[in-house]
């Protein structure tokens, strides 16, 4: 046996890219080859159903139906499949390297540039879309468009073969699902279903999936390898069989199990990169920053050993497996987690900005805000230099997302300014995402996002507009023919998305009908997923408490629009609809949704006290702000607010922590803790669920907290906000937001002097200092 390669899938490959000779052999129609991080990927092609023995876990009928060969008189298969060769795979498979560094790195390292019509932002959307629509279309042909559900194919001989790249469907799914649920998979699939530049038909994302996952447990009899042992063997690796138990579950917007499942991928599997990526992923989802850690440190002295020296070079591989680490870490606010954290996310950005720089500005933005250090946080997320690093992140608006953090980041600092650059900031993010996909008041009249996203095509190149520009403006001074201008034109090579336009012709070229909708014309503009709405929320809120908008804003009807569309069910959704609603899964939108949308839309299932407590403290907050609502009605004064505002800090103070506040002894009473119901107490499950990662939950709790508290402005109330900012200016004691808050506090309880002192520090921390960032 010659020298190989071992990687985490237990299978060995020779320098070639084959498996060696003596270490697995498979029958014609089945290859491994490694990936771009050296992990095995199975394809199957025109394999005998009778060779193959798949377990159904999707509930679709046909994926179990045994599908019988016509056989010779000698018993043996009229159907030979021909062999797979890994040149016969190999753009299916740099499709699949493509994708997978597009997910691992946020759309940071896609293999693929946008066009630049439209601006930066379109420009990322639009790379990241070029990478998943090239895997989309591979994965569609292996595992989606054969014919059936189970996509076997039939041949003249009345033989029925399967054909599946397993893998390649998680890949294009896993991500969306991590971040979206099923009811968002749903929702791109009906965009997809409009497009037409596929010949078996549009692509669905949902059947990919499900097909994939029909081979989780497909099993090949023995006989099939050496010819002697009837013993099956499996027909994929250990780890693409967890990774497609995860993808099931995903599907079933059952994150915690699909949690558990990763997590024990990485116990098994510390190199695979795309599993640490979706297990972060689902961490963030959920709420989740325990399990977010236990998936960083299981893998990080795997990667450590990996770090590069003099006789192990470093590979790219180890810069996104840091910045990766840094995030699970970051997850926590427990400084000694947040300065490590920080370490290694600026390590990765030294090593390699271009790749690892999106996510390790992600770890950033949590370790630098779990100190307070609002002006390092505005410097990486809002000023220009920092937005370089993720600005080319664009898959599922993970640059939206960072710009978010920006304006959080803004509104900690207290600098002048600060609230019309927060409002720039969400105007040229989130708003931009309402506004081109129809999630917005004046998108949902018009039909909401299938009719507004139609006409909507990836952006125009301008490289390719000037030279088309440049050779009309010389033709006219030259006075020559147009064809040598349309010639030159036509040597700059079309991106992918674009070839369509150019294969149309000049005639369809000067019509307004616009070209054929194509699957990057949909992955480059998506919907807004419950992820990104519950950020678009966390931050609209924050510049409502002070004062940076309006409650009357119509960024705020808008928001409620692009809710209620996110919420709405779909009768074509399966078993999920009816058990869970679309945010179900992830209780930071569950939580977030509840300021605009009455609780008991948002879930059909019990969930955690502290949740409930969260859900209606927060919904009738945002009843007495009125968000979303007209100036007159905004204007309306009801006597009875400030009972309401002290039930708001009655629920939220129960929500912040999971400690009986509300026992206490005879005869003290107390407005802010009272004894829950005994019928809530009893239909909540009692466990204390996780919401959110601190960062995130503090943008909700914690402010809210503190406004409702001096709506109330009685003592018990204040001395309660009092508390909560104590606790910021010690764990975050660089925030100026936070010592001003203190300070107004302290002043409503008369203490001047501390006030005061208060104040002054948060000027000296830089409060009201510097101007709007453009």
């Amino acid at each position: 046996m010659g020298a190989g390669r071992s990687f985490g899938s237990h299978v060995n490959f020779d320098a070639a890219g084959g498996v060696e000779a003596g270490v697995e052999r498979l029958p014609d129609g089945i290859l491994r080859q490694p990936d771009i991080f050296g992990e095995a990927v199975t394809f199957v092609k025109n394999v005998d159903n009778d060779a193959l023995n798949s377990v159904d876990l999707t509930s679709l009928q046909s994926a179990n139906q045994s599908n019988r060969a016509n056989t010779n008189s000698d018993g043996s298969s009229q159907i030979q499949p021909a062999p797979l060769t890994p040149g016969s795979v190999a753009q299916d498979l740099s499709s699949f390297d493509g994708m997978v560094l597009c997910v691992v790195s946020k759309g940071a390292a896609t293999t693929h540039n946008g066009n630049d019509g439209d601006g930066p932002e379109a420009r990322a959307f639009h790379a990241s879309a070029l990478a998943w629509g090239e895997l989309l279309r591979c994965a569609w042909g292996w595992n989606g468009s054969g014919g059936d559900a189970t996509g076997d194919t039939t041949y003249e001989n009345g033989g029925e073969v399967v054909t599946t790249a397993p893998m390649l469907a998680v890949a294009a799914v896993a991500p969306v699902a991590a971040q979206g649920g099923a009811h968002y998979v749903r929702r791109i699939d009906r965009l997809l279903n409009a497009t037409r530049d596929v010949e078996s038909g549009p692509p669905s994302l949902w059947t990919i999936a499900n097909r994939a996952v029909a081979f989780r447990d497909a099993v090949i009899s023995g006989a099939q390898l050496d010819g002697k042992s009837d013993e099956p063997v499996h027909l994929l690796t250990p780890r693409e069989r967890w990774h497609l138990h995860a993808l099931h579950q995903l599907l079933q917007n059952n994150h915690r199990a699909a949690m558990g499942a990763y997590l024990r991928l990485l116990e098994l599997f510390p190199g695979d990169l795309l599993g640490l990526s979706l297990a972060l992923d689902v961490a963030y989802t959920l709420g989740d920053a325990t399990s977010a850690l236990r998936a960083a440190t299981n893998v990080s002295a795997y990667w450590d050993e990996r770090g590069g020296g003099a006789l192990q070079p470093r590979s790219f591989a180890n810069s996104l497996a840091g910045a990766l680490v840094a995030v699970g870490l970051s997850s926590s606010s427990v400084s000694s987690r947040a300065s490590t954290a920080e370490r290694l996310a600026e390590t990765a950005i030294s090593r390699d900005v271009d790749g690892a720089g999106g996510v390790a500005v992600w770890a950033l933005s949590h370790a630098l805000a779990a100190e307070g250090r609002s002006s390092e946080m505005v410097s990486k997320l809002a000023g220009y230099d920092g937005t370089q690093n993720y600005e080319g992140c664009g898959f599922l608006h993970f640059h939206t997302r960072m710009k978010g953090y920006g304006g959080i980041a803004l509104l900690d600092r207290r600098g002048a300014g600060a609230d019309r650059s927060t409002v720039r900031l969400y105007d040229g993010g989130f708003g931009n995402v309402l506004e081109y996909s129809g999630n917005d008041v004046q998108g949902v009249e018009m039909g909401g996002e299938e009719v507004c996203l139609w006409e909507a095509r990836v952006p125009r190149s301008i490289k390719r507009d000037m030279a088309g520009a440049v050779g009309s403006m010389f033709t006219g001074w030259l006075g020559g023919g147009g064809s040598g201008s349309a010639n030159e034109a036509s040597k700059v090579a079309p991106q992918s998305g674009d070839s369509e336009e150019v294969k149309q012709g000049s005639t369809e070229q000067q019509s307004t009908k616009p070209k054929r909708r194509t699957m990057e014309d949909v992955l480059c503009w998506l919907p807004p997923s419950p992820l990104l709405l519950a950020h678009a929320t966390s931050l609209l809120l924050r510049l409502t408490l002070c004062d940076g908008v309006a409650a009357s804003d119509h960024r705020w009807a808008d928001l409620s629009a692009a809710w209620a569309a996110t919420l709405k069910h779909d009768d074509d959704d399966g078993s999920v609809a009816g058990v869970k609603t679309p945010v179900e899964y992830m209780p930071m939108a569950v939580l977030a949704s509840s300021l605009l949308v009455e609780p008991e839309k948002i879930h059909n299932n019990d969930v955690s006290r502290t949740l409930q407590c969260a859900m209606e403290g927060l919904h009738k907050m945002g009843r007495l702000l009125k968000l979303g609502q007209s100036k007159e009605a905004t204007a309306e004064a009801n006597a009875s607010e400030v009972e309401e505002w002290r039930e708001v800090v009655r629920l939220l103070s129960q929500a912040r922590d999971s400690c009986q506040r509300w026992e206490m002894p005879a005869g003290l009473p107390s407005s802010t803790y009272a004894l829950p119901d005994a019928d809530v107490a009893s239909s909540t499950p009692s466990s204390c669920a996780p919401i959110g990662w601190d960062f995130n939950l503090r943008q909700f709790i914690e402010h809210s907290l503190c406004y409702a508290a001096t709506e109330v402005g009685d003592y018990e109330s204040l001395c309660l906000a009092r508390a909560i900012c104590s606790e910021g200016t010690t764990l975050r004691s660089n925030c100026p937001e936070l010592w001003w808050r203190y300070g107004a506090v302290l002043d409503m309880l008369g203490d001047e002097v501390a006030a005061e002192n208060a104040r002054a520090a948060s000027v000296s921390l830089g409060s009201g200092e510097g101007g709007a960032t453009f």
